[in-house]
């Protein structure tokens, strides 16, 4: 599963004999992380397949193409610096999680991370920060 900060969202696509537009791209979001979907095709022609934010819309499941150079590589390091994330449940959620934490003899943030990590397929380098 591959990953890409935009860094850009100016229209790339220009009618002939009319101005360019000024408005940025409605679907890119500069800083945002997209999710990358694997085009070799598009890639031979430098764009770039992205789940974008019009995800949900009709056609929009299998992304959208966007000039590659509008996006970085994310983590931009091979040791992205941990954070914290802070998440509101409701009470029967957190029973639920609070329950399979104690049969599988963890706390309740170990399991989580477990399952960001089993659901994200995190590469080993990341897991590591997971297993703290």
């Amino acid at each position: 599963m591959r990953y890409a900060k935009c860094v850009s969202n100016r229209p790339y696509l220009h009618p002939r004999h009319q101005p360019e537009q000024e408005e940025p791209l409605s679907g890119l979001t500069i800083g945002q992380v997209y999710k990358v979907l694997s085009d070799p095709i598009a890639e031979q022609h430098a764009m770039i397949r992205i789940i974008d934010e019009s995800f949900g819309e009709a056609g929009s499941e299998n992304g959208y193409l966007y000039p590659a150079d509008y996006f970085e590589p994310y983590p931009p390091t091979p040791n992205p610096k941990p954070c914290s994330l802070t998440i509101y449940l409701d009470e029967y959620t957190k029973s639920l999680l609070h329950a399979e934490a104690l049969a599988s003899d963890r706390s309740i943030s170990a399991f989580v991370r477990q399952l960001v990590v089993e659901r994200l397929c995190l590469p080993d380098q990341e897991r590591l920060l997971f297993d703290k």
